[in-house]
């Protein structure tokens, strides 16, 4: 199963998500390949214990690839020469979606962090999703972000990929002292309510601190990591019911 966790506005903490949701996988008993396209490389960083012997760039060639499975997760790492796929043919779409399509006996899922805008990469990624998960900032500007998102995840599932499903929108980088933040949560469940995952995840210096030591937040021991935690299991609960994950 492919899920493609993607927005084309920067700053909503979609690696972060990223990389808690292959975490929580793999807590789960689930052999996870994590594909890290986004040229800030943010996630390589944060997993790299787990690298494999491919990078990302790879991914976009007609070459046989054959990737090293790792314990657990497997790393596909951002690399430089993904700054040149967006000049590229765009057949090196139909390449990366070859590519992942022929991992899948190998795992039983693959996580793709994007980068946060359209072009190449993000449409390569969302032509071969089973399901995409979209984070947001709780911000007016994000909201016109994602009015941009929805369009172009409804546009690929119409004309490239019929099975997408979007999983929706999370909330992510919630202050909840923010009165302007809560107005942007009121307007957003007013306009799309069936769009957005029932859950929130909060603004915790604990979050950081954890991808900093390669490790989920919940497994921190502290008081905020505890509640952050406490956030992303509710979200990936009701993401697991909806993609039919059942925990070891």
């Amino acid at each position: 199963m492919i899920i493609t966790v993607s927005n084309q506005k920067g700053g909503t903490g979609k690696t972060t998500v990223s990389i808690h949701l292959a975490l929580a996988l793999a807590e789960a008993g689930k052999s996870v390949l994590f594909v890290d396209i986004d040229p800030q490389g943010n996630a390589s960083k944060t997993l790299a214990p787990h690298r494999c012997n491919v990078v990302a760039s790879e991914l976009f060639s007609d070459a046989t690839v054959r990737i090293e499975r790792q314990e657990s997760i497997t790393l596909v790492s951002a690399d430089a020469k993904m700054a040149d796929l967006e000049r590229a043919n765009p057949q090196v779409i139909n390449h990366f979606r070859n590519q992942i399509l022929a991992q899948g006996q190998n795992f039983d899922f693959c996580i793709i962090d994007t980068p946060p805008s359209l072009g190449l990469r993000m449409t390569a990624a969302l032509v071969v999703a089973d399901h995409v998960l979209s984070p947001i900032e709780l911000e007016e500007y994000s909201l016109d972000g994602i009015k941009m998102m929805l369009q172009t995840i409804f546009g690929v599932k119409q004309k490239f990929n019929p099975k997408l499903n979007f999983l929706g929108m999370l909330p992510n980088r919630f202050n909840s002292r923010s009165e302007r933040q809560k107005a942007t949560f009121a307007n957003l469940v007013k306009d799309y309510s069936n769009l957005l995952i029932p859950a929130r995840i909060g603004f915790r210096s604990s979050i950081p601190e954890a991808l900093e030591m390669g490790i989920p937040v919940w497994k921190m021991k502290k008081t905020s990591a505890a509640e952050a935690g406490k956030e992303f299991k509710e979200a990936f609960d009701y993401i697991f019911e909806k993609i039919g994950v059942t925990k070891q």
